[in-house]
């Protein structure tokens, strides 16, 4: 409480209107308007008066003030406290355990915050995880799912795989909104042979617009060119195709050949 409220209380406690608490300070009335709306403050001489006229320290009509003053300084501290969940297999395969989860980190209040602590296993599965078949934030394995993958087989938003696939892709086969690889399948696709809505290739391109040696598609830039109508390639020959890249590359291998003969 303000020493300005506790003048106030005092004084009505006491039945004392401002006028008579001014008679008895020897102030005027508007001085003790002020001091009750805070306006201006007692001179010590006039807090001496006050506690012998309400019967109470002068240490209790500026002490709450004081503290109040303190108290806008303190600064509050949440405790961190660190948790982990962990399972783990006591089997192991070529010196992995059969599986292993791991999340570690902190909670502070309501918020939790994780650390990025690596599971090793047959099966891993953590923020980083790395195992046969590894799921995390960033996984690497023969199978790998997450964020950020590497693997054999990789999956996930940016992947770097023998076969991946992601919305960034990078592989021997890769598929993706953006995808590079010697076969690559996507939005914008670029490889030794693409098909995507924008393929770029350095043999052979099946797109809206192909950019390749043989380019086919509805926009066409190559040595040969294959100008498609539709833009799902209904129009598309596959005699003509076959004949094409085999006059060109008679050495492409028929599950090449399929693929771009099979729209």
């Amino acid at each position: 409480m303000e020493l300005s409220e506790k003048i106030q209380m005092l004084r009505k406690k006491e039945g004392l209107s401002q006028e008579g608490f001014a008679e008895k300070m020897g102030v005027s009335r508007q001085a003790v308007s002020k001091w009750e709306l805070g306006v201006s403050k007692p001179d010590v001489d006039k807090i001496l008066l006050m506690s012998k006229l309400f019967d109470v320290s002068c240490d209790y009509l500026l002490k709450d003030q004081v503290e109040n003053d303190k108290e806008e300084k303190v600064i509050y501290y949440q405790e961190v406290k660190p948790w982990k969940f962990e399972k783990k297999s006591r089997h192991t395969l070529l010196g992995l355990p059969l599986y292993h989860i791991c999340f570690q980190g902190t909670r502070m209040g309501g918020r939790m915050n994780f650390k990025m602590t690596t599971a090793k296993g047959v099966l891993a599965i953590g923020c980083k995880a790395k195992g046969i078949l590894s799921i995390g934030i960033v996984a690497r394995g023969l199978l790998s799912l997450g964020v950020a993958s590497a693997g054999l087989f990789s999956f996930g938003a940016v992947s770097l795989g023998l076969i991946s696939l992601g919305a960034l892709s990078v592989g021997l086969v890769a598929g993706g909104n953006i995808c590079v690889g010697v076969i690559a399948f996507g939005n914008l696709a670029v490889g030794v042979y693409s098909l995507g809505n924008c393929a770029v290739a350095n043999k052979i391109a099946l797109g809206n617009y192909a950019h390749a040696h043989i380019a086919i598609g509805n926009s066409v830039h190559g040595v040969k060119e294959l100008l498609l109508q539709d833009s799902n390639f209904s129009d598309m020959n596959p005699a003509i195709v076959k004949k094409m890249i085999l006059g060109e590359f008679p050495k492409t291998w028929s599950v090449i050949q399929r693929l771009f003969t099979m729209w």
